[in-house]
């Protein structure tokens, strides 16, 4: 049996919000909105009064901290105390999380706003959990997608380029997380279909990421932004939205998850984590040193972490290392399609080797640029 969840709607376009009311309206007529506050200061001036001209009311109710079971059943106690017909979760990954949690704990319907492109939590049907110290606990399968998603590219051109750099790192991550469980499983549809979407992905971002991450300051609302958040939103969500049943060893994600357990690293985001997380992973593939150098390059130029320094972590490397091999965990069998060997010490050298080729990297990248700059002739 295969499961495909997507959300029933999906709009991308500039200055959406504004013109948003009778989408929202056609699920829901008094809805709580949940939000960071960040993410509520740049939504409400265009969507409150949309809903005003829709006839929809709401509740408006902040939200700072993490994703914990705890906090999803106060939330969804208060939608249940003002008798709300609809959630909508305005911010990132956190927040729409939450929302969609929310939504599904009321039995209501659900709108997310992505304010930032760095995950695809607005599509996903999916809720990633945390403890109140910020550590990863575990992950909740949703049974549906959200009903409406609202892409505002004016309002994610206008985000912070590190989000979108966390969007593309997590992204791209997905291809080569997938792909190296088809040489034990190449019989699950589910997982070929994943994996050629991620595909899909991977082409885009190679083509246009870089390009796009430079113009974020410009704020420019080109084709090719609009084909790199679909590709965060729309692609990365679809990859994990085909299901069969068949487990899978997502190597990058598991080494997130650990990494989230040393507090040095909470002011890292997931896409950045991740990213890491796959540098290390192609350590324990035994990559090629050029595709290796050519992959941490990317990540550089992204302003992506490629070293244990650029994630936090400031005291000894071996021992952070250990922790962190230690903590990763992979779903029972899925360690069986591999083609090479995931254990404490194969990962532990692998992130050692990761570290030391992103220290080898920065240090000549910033050796070329004191050549450019001394030869430069002044004036």
């Amino acid at each position: 049996m295969i499961t495909i969840k997507a959300p029933s709607i999906y709009l991308n376009e500039p200055h959406l919000l504004a013109v948003s009311g009778s989408h929202i309206r056609a699920l829901g007529s008094n809805a709580l909105l949940i939000g960071g506050h960040t993410a509520l200061e740049k939504v409400t001036p265009h969507l409150l009064p949309a809903l005003d001209e829709a006839g929809v009311n709401y509740h408006l109710q902040p939200f700072q901290g993490e994703c914990t079971r705890e906090v999803i059943q106060a939330y969804t106690g208060i939608a249940r105390k003002v008798q709300v017909n609809l959630i909508i979760g305005a911010g990132g990954g956190k927040v729409l999380d939450l929302a969609k949690a929310v939504a599904e704990q009321a039995g209501l319907p659900v709108v997310t706003i992505p304010t930032i492109p760095a995950t695809c939590a607005a599509w996903s049907a999916l809720t990633v959990l945390y403890d109140e110290r910020g550590q990863a606990a575990g992950y909740w399968p949703l049974r549906r997608s959200p009903d409406l998603v609202l892409a505002d590219t004016a309002l994610l051109a206008a985000a912070p380029a590190r989000y979108l750099a966390a969007g593309i790192g997590d992204t791209l991550v997905k291809w080569h997380e997938f792909a190296v469980n088809l040489s034990g499983n190449y019989s699950s549809l589910a997982l070929r279909s994943s994996v050629a979407t991620a595909r899909l992905a991977l082409g885009i971002l190679e083509e246009h990421a870089l390009d796009v991450y430079e113009q974020t300051p410009r704020q420019q609302i080109t084709p090719e932004f609009i084909q790199v958040t679909d590709a965060i939103i729309v692609l990365a969500g679809l990859v994990g939205s085909i299901q069969d049943g068949s487990v899978h060893a997502a190597i990058a994600h598991g080494l997130h998850d650990s990494l989230t357990r040393l507090e040095d690293t909470h002011r890292s985001l997931h896409g950045e984590k991740v990213a890491f997380g796959l540098l290390t992973q192609w350590q324990l593939e035994q990559k090629e040193y050029r595709e290796l150098h050519r992959l941490a390059s990317l990540l550089h130029q992204l302003d992506l972490p490629v070293t244990l320094k650029q994630l936090g972590i400031e005291g000894d490397r071996e021992q952070a290392a250990r922790q962190i091999a230690k903590g990763l965990t992979l779903r029972e069998g899925a360690d069986h399609h591999l083609a090479f060997a995931v254990h404490p010490e194969a990962v532990t050298r692998a992130i050692l080797e990761a570290d030391e080729l992103g220290e080898q990297l920065i240090a000549s990248t910033a050796k070329r640029k004191q050549s450019v700059l001394g030869s430069t002739p002044a004036r």
